[in-house]
Protein backbone atom coordinates (compact mmCIF):
# COMPACT_ATOMS: atom_id res chain seq x y z
CA UNK A 1 0.00 0.00 0.00
CA UNK A 2 1.13 3.51 -0.68
CA UNK A 3 -0.06 6.81 0.61
CA UNK A 4 -0.99 9.10 -2.25
CA UNK A 5 -0.91 12.18 0.02
CA UNK A 6 2.81 12.07 0.82
CA UNK A 7 4.65 15.06 -0.56
CA UNK A 8 1.51 16.88 -1.71
CA UNK A 9 0.39 20.17 -0.17
CA UNK A 10 -2.42 20.06 2.35
CA UNK A 11 -5.90 21.27 1.50
CA UNK A 12 -7.09 24.41 3.22
CA UNK A 13 -9.56 22.43 5.34
CA UNK A 14 -6.78 20.15 6.57
CA UNK A 15 -4.64 23.16 7.45
CA UNK A 16 -7.49 24.73 9.44
CA UNK A 17 -8.13 21.47 11.29
CA UNK A 18 -4.47 21.09 12.18
CA UNK A 19 -4.22 24.69 13.35
CA UNK A 20 -7.31 24.31 15.55
CA UNK A 21 -5.97 21.07 17.00
CA UNK A 22 -2.61 22.68 17.74
CA UNK A 23 -4.28 25.68 19.40
CA UNK A 24 -6.49 23.44 21.55
CA UNK A 25 -3.48 21.37 22.58
CA UNK A 26 -1.57 24.54 23.59
CA UNK A 27 -4.57 25.76 25.59
CA UNK A 28 -4.86 22.45 27.42
CA UNK A 29 -1.16 22.46 28.21
CA UNK A 30 -1.35 26.05 29.48
CA UNK A 31 1.01 27.47 26.88
CA UNK A 32 -1.36 30.22 25.72
CA UNK A 33 -1.55 33.33 27.82
CA UNK A 34 -4.85 34.29 29.48
CA UNK A 35 -5.01 37.47 27.40
CA UNK A 36 -5.85 35.33 24.37
CA UNK A 37 -9.31 34.55 25.80
CA UNK A 38 -11.17 37.79 26.60
CA UNK A 39 -14.51 36.03 27.20
CA UNK A 40 -13.07 33.95 30.02
CA UNK A 41 -11.48 37.07 31.49
CA UNK A 42 -14.92 38.71 31.53
CA UNK A 43 -16.47 35.66 33.20
CA UNK A 44 -13.75 35.65 35.85
CA UNK A 45 -14.47 39.31 36.60
CA UNK A 46 -18.21 38.61 36.94
CA UNK A 47 -17.51 35.66 39.24
CA UNK A 48 -15.25 37.77 41.43
CA UNK A 49 -17.83 40.56 41.71
CA UNK A 50 -20.56 38.06 42.55
CA UNK A 51 -18.47 36.56 45.34
CA UNK A 52 -17.76 40.02 46.76
CA UNK A 53 -21.40 41.07 46.90
CA UNK A 54 -23.70 38.05 46.54
CA UNK A 55 -26.79 39.69 48.05
CA UNK A 56 -26.53 42.77 45.86
CA UNK A 57 -25.99 40.61 42.78
CA UNK A 58 -28.99 38.48 43.69
CA UNK A 59 -31.13 41.58 44.16
CA UNK A 60 -30.08 43.02 40.80
CA UNK A 61 -30.75 39.69 39.07
CA UNK A 62 -34.18 39.49 40.69
CA UNK A 63 -35.09 43.02 39.61
CA UNK A 64 -33.88 42.44 36.05
CA UNK A 65 -35.82 39.18 35.91
CA UNK A 66 -38.97 40.86 37.18
CA UNK A 67 -38.60 43.61 34.59
CA UNK A 68 -38.13 41.05 31.81
CA UNK A 69 -41.22 39.10 32.85
CA UNK A 70 -43.41 42.20 32.85
CA UNK A 71 -42.61 43.01 29.24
Amino acid sequence: MTDAGIGQPLATEEVKIRQAADQNYRELEGELNPQARPFEKLLDAVRARTREAPLQALAVAFILGAMAVRR
